[in-house]
């Protein structure tokens, strides 16, 4: 795994080029001002990790910066504990595990106020001929907007997600197995101040070292398990949004460690649990007035946002995998528990799995309840404005909203496990149309590996029910 240097002057469709001269030195008089000594740069795999590189910061302004880090196509063929998943074309034994190349997307670099002296910045990679690289998360976040954009709409997302906060560290959470960790707080006290106020040492540091480094936090608040948190995160251009969520979840489990503590975005963390989820609020402004709202007709919802909605509402059990891309996934949808299990609309209806506000222009939008903590935000939000563009280019109509409790109507229903989910998506046809066959057979054979993963594991609920009894 070699550590040397390419040029890439370009990326087909997204323009990652060269940075001027001019660029660089303001990135130098950011280092100087914020007295930055090291770099962080990287870029999300398949699972929404975060793999890269920590260089001094000149190496990265005279070197980096301007042409480029090397690294092994593996960096997309890995599992999430690193585990190599020999189920590729892109990347595996056949191709020597070549080299592709991450390009600092300078927009993305800033100070990251919990680590002294170092910054952090986000890449593009490409091929080393400066091709795209078809299975980067990134790459395909980033063709949803140029598609949008062509069709004279700008997709803005905010993001809310719920996470759990334990008094261990990596070690005594491994030690134990991941059971009967200690909470940190006890028992639920869902919108608790008292309970907040116990938190407020580490959820503060969380909200202002976000807001330092430009990812606006809006609020946080306890949530329905005992030391579960939810922080909302301010709307943005989809891809500034899923750039932020990236780099927030480094930064919660960082500054969690910090104090301390150890955070986790499993979706489902034990069996008595609740679930953790991540809701996207969308809202879609036409590219040529960024400030009108295109899901807004006057007195309620426009034709667009229906055409959105319809869009989303047909293409969902294709796209769950998306949402919810982990064995574990599954166990946080279940009726009465906050998230959805069928494909239905409400007019803010939190049993739904999109829920409508439609009150005035300026907060006229639609929440998706379906993605877990756990989903790369970069693909959940690819699958919202892919989606909601199926539904415009096809002028779909929505079926009726659902009053009450979806839970107890007819509708329907989402991919209950990973393994229905891999098949909706493999076999489904706007996935393919919208992101490439590259993509939707990558992902897909990665998800089949996790689900083998599962199957070959001997769990402790196994060992519990069968050892002494069959």
């Amino acid at each position: 795994m070699t550590n040397t240097q390419t040029h890439v002057d370009r990326m087909d469709g997204n323009q990652v080029g060269r940075p001027t001269d001019a660029r660089i030195e303001q990135v130098r008089e950011m280092f100087d001002r914020h007295k930055i000594r090291t770099v962080q740069f990287g870029i999300p795999d398949i699972d929404g990790l975060i793999r890269g590189k920590f260089v001094p910061a000149e190496f990265f302004l005279e070197s980096i910066a301007r042409r480029g880090s090397t690294i092994p196509n593996i960096i997309f063929g890995w599992d999430m504990e690193d585990t190599l998943m020999d189920c590729f074309s892109f990347s595996g034994w056949q191709t020597g595990y070549s080299d592709v190349v991450l390009m600092p997307d300078l927009s993305t670099i800033r100070p990251i106020p919990w680590e002294s002296g170092q910054a952090f910045v986000l890449c593009d990679v490409v091929n080393t001929d400066g091709s795209a690289v078809d299975v980067s998360p990134r790459t395909i976040l980033k063709r949803q907007v140029e598609r949008a954009a062509k069709l004279g709409y700008s997709f803005t997302a905010g993001y809310e997600l719920e996470f759990y906060l334990y008094r261990e560290t990596s070690e005594s959470a491994a030690e134990k197995g991941y059971q009967n960790l200690r909470p940190a707080t006890p028992g639920i006290a869902t919108f608790s101040l008292h309970r907040a106020a116990a938190l407020e040492d580490v959820v503060g540091a969380i909200r202002e070292g976000m807001r330092a480094c430009d990812i606006p936090v809006l609020a946080s608040n306890t949530e329905y398990g005992a030391g579960q948190v939810e922080i909302n995160i301010e709307h943005s251009d989809v891809l500034t949004t899923a750039d932020r969520v990236a780099i927030y979840k480094n930064g919660v489990r960082r500054i969690a460690e910090q104090h301390g503590l150890l955070a986790s975005f499993m979706a489902k963390v034990a069996t008595e649990s609740a679930g953790s989820s991540a809701h996207i609020h969308q809202s879609v402004q036409h590219a040529s007035d960024p400030n009108r709202n295109a899901m807004w007709g006057g007195s309620g919802p426009s034709p667009t946002m229906w055409q959105i909605l319809a869009g989303q509402l047909e293409s969902m059990r294709e796209f769950t995998i998306l949402y919810c891309p982990t064995v574990n996934s599954y166990k946080r949808r279940v009726p009465g528990s906050w998230s959805p299990v069928s494909a239905a609309w409400g007019e803010d209806n939190r049993t739904a799995a999109l829920r409508v506000i439609a009150n005035e222009e300026g907060a006229c939008r639609m929440e998706n309840r379906l993605p877990g903590a756990d989903a790369n935000p970069y693909l959940a939000l690819s699958a919202c404005v892919a989606s909601a563009l199926h539904g415009i280019e096809n002028k779909l109509e929505p079926p009726a909203a659902v009053v009450g409790n979806a839970y107890d109507q007819p509708g329907t229903e989402l991919p209950s496990s990973l393994s229905e989910a891999i098949r909706e998506f493999e076999n489904g046809t706007i996935a393919r149309q919208a992101f490439g066959d590259v993509f939707v057979d990558h992902f897909a054979a990665s998800r089949r590996w996790e689900r083998d993963r599962h199957r070959q594991a001997v769990g402790d609920w196994e060992l519990k029910r069968y050892f002494e009894r069959v």
